[in-house]
């Protein structure tokens, strides 16, 4: 629509000028005429020639004035119609932000402007549901996020490999230092896979916060190796940080269990089980997470940090 609108205000624009380029040049004409007939002191047909040259140059002035002012009236019809489709849009972008519209129910996509409207309002849509379903300790997003990317490399046959990060002994942690330090460890989990991801990995490649202290990253296969390490080596060398100076130097905590017994626990370490599918195919996110878990819940059986690429074609483990 936008597109239409340009187009009139050119249009009226040219019809304006060429109305009165042609008026001036038929002026001129005129006037070289007037001056041929004045050598020849012919008076009478002198001012019979002023007067049809007026009427001439009145008649094309005139119609130029008049085919811009109908452009013009076009071009004032589409800007009105562009600004009622802006107001409907911005009366409903509330609607849309609390849930209670989609695009689709107020946007037709029969032109240009409503089709960007409309993505607009898509993306919009899809930010609230990212945000809502994001972390609010890590800001990272969250299940939603994760299944869509998984579905969409998944729908375009892209190649990835998921990495399943999980620490171990958290919750002995969490039960001796509160949950405000242990808020601050789930914090610094989440940067340092953010900058492996940034230093190792592709600027589009993923970091996600499942919840707890389980996250996600996707990334490539090639580059997964290499992400694994990075994390593991950073988070190794940042976790003593946030142990009793005389739990570092026991090396362990004591704590409950989860069956209730009392017992120690190593200082923290982190888990990665990682699967890709460049030797076999997944048919849904959620078949992607239980070969995952089942990986995960090797290697935390592992001591200290330790990652794990699920190189399977049908039935092998391999590291």
């Amino acid at each position: 629509m936008h597109f239409n609108l340009i187009r009139y205000i050119l249009i009226s624009f040219l019809v304006v000028t060429a109305g009165f380029m042609l008026a001036c040049l038929v002026a001129l004409s005129s006037l070289e005429q007037v001056a041929a007939q004045l050598e020849k002191s012919d008076i009478v047909a002198t001012l019979g020639l002023i007067r049809s040259r007026q009427f001439v140059v009145m008649a094309l002035g005139l119609t130029g004035l008049f085919g811009g002012l109908v452009g013009m009236a076009f071009a004032a019809h589409q800007a009105a119609r562009i600004v009622d489709r802006l107001r409907q849009a911005t009366k409903h972008l509330g609607d849309v932000v609390l849930d209670e519209m989609t695009p689709s129910e107020f946007l037709t996509a029969s032109d240009g402007l409503g089709r960007e409207i409309q993505e607009m309002m898509l993306k919009i849509k899809d930010s609230q549901q990212r945000y809502l379903d994001a972390s609010p300790l890590t800001r990272l997003p969250g299940n939603l996020a994760i299944e869509q990317v998984l579905k969409g490399k998944m729908d375009q046959g892209e190649k990835f490999a998921l990495c399943y990060i999980d620490l171990d002994d958290f919750k002995a942690f969490n039960d001796k230092y509160g949950y405000a330090k242990g808020s601050d460890l789930i914090k610094m989990t989440g940067e340092v896979l953010y900058r492996a991801k940034d230093k190792y990995a592709e600027q589009q490649d993923f970091v996600g916060h499942i919840g707890g202290d389980d996250f996600v990253l996707i990334t490539s296969p090639d580059g997964a190796e290499q992400v694994c390490q990075a994390i593991i080596s950073e988070f190794d060398r940042l976790i003593p940080e946030y142990y009793a100076e005389e739990d570092r130097v026991n090396g362990f905590i004591e704590g409950i269990d989860r069956y209730g017994v009392k017992r120690s626990f190593s200082i923290m370490s982190i888990s990665i089980a990682v699967v890709s599918d460049v030797k076999r195919s997944f048919r849904s996110p959620i078949e992607i997470a239980k070969v995952a878990t089942e990986i995960k819940d090797y290697v935390k059986s592992l001591p200290g940090s330790n990652y794990l690429i699920d190189r399977r074609i049908i039935t092998r483990w391999d590291v």
